[in-house]
């Protein structure tokens, strides 16, 4: 785990706009926009609210795949991981890299456009590796957080800074990674930093000051030991999903810091770290939450992508969230009225951390796989999740989810910790290695989220780190690390279709879009992040991939 916690000291010149060519005929993005995007557009992290990860575009299909081939590229000279989805309005595609670097480029042709890189503090520390995993767009502008916890609201058109306003302070080791949510007329942004025992907020910013509207804790006093919620973690580090129907924002939480804390008592559920929470958009308030992992000591953050969808449960339609989690469980949840109740949870990878799940949806922990202090003990998944943090997708045309999964277990020891500002606040060691038994550690699988029913599975050799794009074509992406390739699958039936190998391992989250008429499919190369951490066990297939980080876009020929 000490690797896990290398620091990564980002050093670069000082912050530089550099506009290449005029940005004409931009298209304002509106609430009304957001509500409904146009197939042609991706407008958001996910795409849309739900978080879906679906072009509706048809112009690429299974028929017709095989024909894909590279467009043009663009190679942003980083060496870190590059995890951030393209986002694409009217021809114009926005692209950040890590150390704080953002592109606006032509989408069509990969003109650059204008370029920012943001001067990093010498004395910046942060867990894991020195990612960015996008933009917001809305109205003229383009929001993006930055490792020293700015948002920052640039002109689309010219790249220059309209607002920057500070949200935390980084020495504290608030940092922040995730695309900002736009909803509701408000820039809503979560922060990382869970393994340095800062207290998780979501916070929401006026989009023309950047001032704050409201913000609020992640964690509640009298469910940690005492004193404990002021440095609790449940960090809020991958963005969340909107309902616009109840006005309610879901968003995930992270681990608890530290994750194993001798002071507190079994009754102690740390809320709410590795939790979904709901909050009211207008207040902040958090109106109910749902803890996937009460009093975690596995490291198994809460904040994978909430799904919004409909789906049917003994003949009745049911407003849902389904979220696949670190755990190694798909869960199926009620979003009725913007509340969260639990209706399901199935395992989608070997998981022996739970003897079961009861109707609440609370976890019966299996004591053999339960750490303490002084306490080792062997546990599936590992802290790398049986997901993480690279999103699943959607499709409505299958209904099926299509989740980018690992195997992988550890051993995992308490330790005695104290917190101290700025230093990692953990409380455990741990080592991660593969699962007895199975030649995998990868899986792309094809999953009915009602029922738990895996339809097909694609695996890999090492591990899956990207994104996965689901499209109207019958056709569902992701990268892949060791062999570089970026693939296509019949979203039915799992058959590889199409591949193409890239510069580096694809731990990206592809999308797709048009312009003038034309569909493309976009994803970066570019391994790291934690993913790139490992040198042994789980990281033996990966150690050796070449890193660098290029964009690559596809039509067909």
């Amino acid at each position: 785990m000490r690797n896990l916690l290398t620091l990564a000291l980002a050093l670069i010149g000082s912050s530089t706009l550099v506009a290449s060519a005029q940005i004409s005929n931009y298209a304002p993005v509106t609430d009304a926009r957001l509500l409904n995007p146009e197939p042609g557009n991706w407008l958001s992290y996910r795409g849309n609210y739900s978080n879906w990860g679906y072009s509706p575009l048809t112009q690429i299909t299974s028929a017709n795949v095989s024909r894909l081939r590279p467009v043009w590229a663009f190679s942003t000279g980083e060496t870190a991981g590059h995890e951030a989805p393209a986002i694409v309005n009217n021809g114009v595609m926005f692209i950040t890299a890590p150390n704080n670097g953002l592109y606006a480029l032509n989408a069509k042709t990969g003109q650059q456009l204008w370029q920012y890189k943001r001067e990093i503090p010498e004395d910046l520390v942060t867990c894991c590796d020195i990612v960015n995993r996008g933009v917001a767009l809305y109205g003229d502008m383009v929001l993006m957080g930055t490792l020293d916890a700015h948002v920052l609201a640039f002109n689309a058109k010219t790249g220059k800074i309209i607002w920057d306003r500070t949200i935390e302070d980084y020495k504290k080791r608030y940092t922040i990674t995730s695309a900002p949510l736009v909803a509701d007329g408000k820039i809503i942004t979560g922060i990382h930093g869970g393994e340095y025992g800062v207290r998780g907020f979501l916070e929401a910013l006026d989009p023309k000051t950047g001032k704050t509207i409201w913000k609020t804790y992640t964690t509640v006093n009298g469910s940690y030991p005492a004193g404990g919620a002021e440095t609790g973690g449940a960090s809020t580090w991958v963005t969340g999903s909107y309902d616009p129907g109840t006005k309610t924002v879901y968003w995930g939480t992270s681990n608890p810091s530290p994750w194993i804390d001798p002071r507190a008592k079994e009754s102690d559920d740390r809320k709410w770290s590795s939790s979904v929470l709901a909050f009211d958009v207008k207040t902040g308030k958090i109106k109910t939450g749902f803890q996937y992992s009460p009093n975690d000591v596995w490291d198994f953050d809460g904040v994978n992508e909430q799904i919004l969808i409909d789906t049917v449960v003994n003949g009745k339609t049911m407003k849902s969230i389904v979220s696949a989690h670190r755990n190694g469980y798909l869960y199926l949840l009620d979003r009725a009225n913007g509340g969260l109740k639990y209706v399901d949870a199935h395992k989608f990878i070997r998981s022996t951390v739970y003897q079961s799940i009861d109707k609440n949806g609370r976890p019966v922990w299996n004591p053999q796989a339960r750490p303490a202090v002084g306490k080792q003990a062997s546990a599936c998944p590992s802290l790398l999740g049986g997901k993480n943090w690279n999103p699943a997708a959607y499709s409505p045309l299958t209904k099926l989810v299509y989740i980018p999964s690992n195997e992988s277990c550890m051993t995992i020891k308490g330790s005695q910790v104290k917190y101290a500002a700025g230093e990692a606040y953990i409380g455990a060691e741990s080592d991660i290695t593969t699962a007895p038994g199975l030649n995998h550690i990868g899986k792309l699988q094809a999953v009915d989220p009602v029922t738990g029913k895996q339809v097909w599975a694609q695996t890999f050799n090492s591990l899956l780190w990207g994104g996965v794009l689901t499209t109207g074509g019958n056709l569902v992406f992701t990268g892949s690390s060791d062999d570089r390739n970026f693939n296509a699958f019949d979203a039915k039936t799992g058959k590889k279709l199409w591949s193409f190998k890239t510069n580096s391992g694809v731990i990206g989250v592809p999308v797709s879009f048009q312009v003038e008429g034309k569909q493309y499919v976009g994803v970066y190369s570019g391994f790291g992040g934690v993913a790139g951490f490992f040198n042994s066990g789980v990281g033996a297939k990966t150690k050796d991939i070449p890193t660098g980080g290029v964009f690559w876009v596809f039509a067909l020929d």
